[in-house]
């Protein structure tokens, strides 16, 4: 008989950087028994002298265990911060989730946990979840749809976290009769929707057919109407880079003080020279399962 292995105290875990691969963390913390010092994604991860590191292997199985037990004891509201925490960039956001899924899983009024604000395992969480909404607010404001050939809508962003997953579903109710692709260039994450459901694919590029025809003209257009509605006596650049955040101008066409928006801030005709790049065809648009 195999002795069980023993439970190590100095521990790290690392992940995948999903929130798959992080729930899966959370649960084999439980089941191996051990209380990791830090839980963090496998691309960020800077071990602690002397610290031992377990690599977890994403299970979509686990982590889907671990989130209906987070349902069943804290609630969908819970359950949407630990989601939304996920999909940050901080370096300490796995071991701000799992923190918080230890003291909610343990407290006494364990639906109440999200709400308590003050203490040390959820303050940090609440604060991760309403930073990713903000960023996923100011996504669903400044986000520039252009029309390429084929009726094929197509938006390009550079999110401080990684917010598409929590955009796809808000476009698609909108656009639902048109198929549309929002690419993260910072995170290499493609959201792609076909009329009737949505995908995210991981890609490092994205190969895009051509421009339709009247989209110069429409960007034109709409650049002349930012500028007729704007007051000349009430310009205040300051007042406009504090609602609008000057790291999203160089994906709005009216914020192109060139003028010419024929080129706009990125080349849509790059060659994929990625094999994980996405070849975005103007006669079919890729299938998309929600």
């Amino acid at each position: 008989m195999i002795a069980a292995e023993e439970p190590l105290s100095h521990v790290a875990y690392v992940y995948d950087g999903t929130p798959e691969g992080l729930l899966t963390a959370v649960f084999q913390a439980y089941a191996n028994h051990e209380d990791p010092e830090d839980i963090a994604r496998e691309s960020s991860f800077q071990p602690r002298l002397g610290q031992s590191v377990r690599t977890i292997e994403s299970d979509a199985k686990l982590a889907e265990r671990v989130k209906r037990g987070l349902v069943r004891t804290t609630g969908k509201a819970g359950f949407n911060a630990v989601l939304h925490a996920a999909l940050s960039d901080d370096a300490q956001a796995g071991t701000i989730v799992y923190r918080f899924i230890r003291y909610a899983m343990r407290a006494d009024a364990r639906r109440a946990a999200i709400g308590e604000i003050a203490h040390p395992a959820v303050a940090p969480l609440v604060a991760l979840d309403r930073s990713i909404m903000n960023e996923r607010h100011y996504l669903q404001q400044f986000l520039r749809f252009e029309r390429l050939e084929g009726n094929v809508w197509f938006a390009r962003c550079s999110p401080k976290a990684s917010v598409v997953p929590l955009l796809m579903g808000w476009f698609s109710a909108r656009f639902n009769d048109v198929p549309f692709m929002i690419y993260d260039e910072a995170h290499r994450i493609a959201g792609i929707y076909d009329g009737s459901g949505w995908q995210l694919v991981q890609a490092d590029e994205v190969n895009l057919p051509e421009k339709a025809a009247d989209e110069q003209m429409m960007q034109q257009a709409w650049k002349r109407f930012y500028d007729a509605v704007s007051v000349d006596a009430r310009y205040h650049p300051e007042l406009r880079r504090q609602f609008m955040p000057k790291r999203f101008w160089k994906h709005m066409p009216e914020m192109d003080e060139r003028g010419d928006t024929s080129t706009g801030a990125y080349s849509l005709n790059t060659p994929s020279r990625s094999k994980a790049g996405i070849k975005l065809s103007s006669a079919a648009p890729p299938s998309c399962q929600k």
